[in-house]
C-alpha cells in the first residue's frame, strides 16, 4: 500500500466504481472526499440557536446601537480598539433592556468575551 501523507487522498475501487478517500484530521480514519475534514464521530455537534429577534434584539436595539456607535467611536471596556458592537450593561437574559441607558460601545473581542456577565463596579 502506498504511503499516505496527512490529508492526502487515496482511491479505492468499490463495486466496479472508484471512490476517493482522505483521512480524518482528528482520528485518521478514512472518510470519503467531499464530506469535510472530519469523520462523523469527530465532527462537533451542531448547536441550534434562536434568531436575533427571538433573543431580544429588536428594531429598538438596532436603532439605539447606531446611536451609541455614532456617539462614541472607541471601546469603553479596553479603550484601545474601535467600537463595532453595542454592549448591554445588564444582559438581556438578566433583565436588561435595549434602551440607550443600558447600551455602551464595545469592540467585538471585549463584548463577546464578556458573554452573559453583568456590569460590576
Amino acid at each position: 500500500m502506498p504511503q499516505r501523507h496527512r490529508g492526502s487522498a487515496t482511491s479505492r475501487s468499490v463495486w466496479g466504481g472508484s471512490l476517493s478517500f482522505t483521512s480524518c484530521t482528528r482520528c485518521k480514519r478514512l472518510i470519503p472526499l467531499g464530506t469535510g475534514t472530519r469523520c462523523p464521530g469527530c465532527k462537533p455537534k451542531r448547536v441550534h440557536t434562536l434568531s436575533a429577534s427571538r433573543r431580544g434584539y429588536t428594531s429598538e436595539y438596532r436603532r439605539n446601537r447606531a446611536v451609541v456607535l455614532a456617539d462614541a467611536p472607541a471601546c469603553t471596556l479596553c479603550r484601545r480598539r474601535p467600537a463595532t458592537t453595542a454592549d448591554h450593561i445588564v444582559p438581556l437574559s438578566k433583565g436588561g433592556t435595549n434602551q440607550l441607558s443600558n447600551l455602551r460601545p464595545a469592540c467585538g473581542p471585549c463584548n463577546y468575551g464578556r458573554g452573559n456577565r453583568g456590569y460590576h463596579r
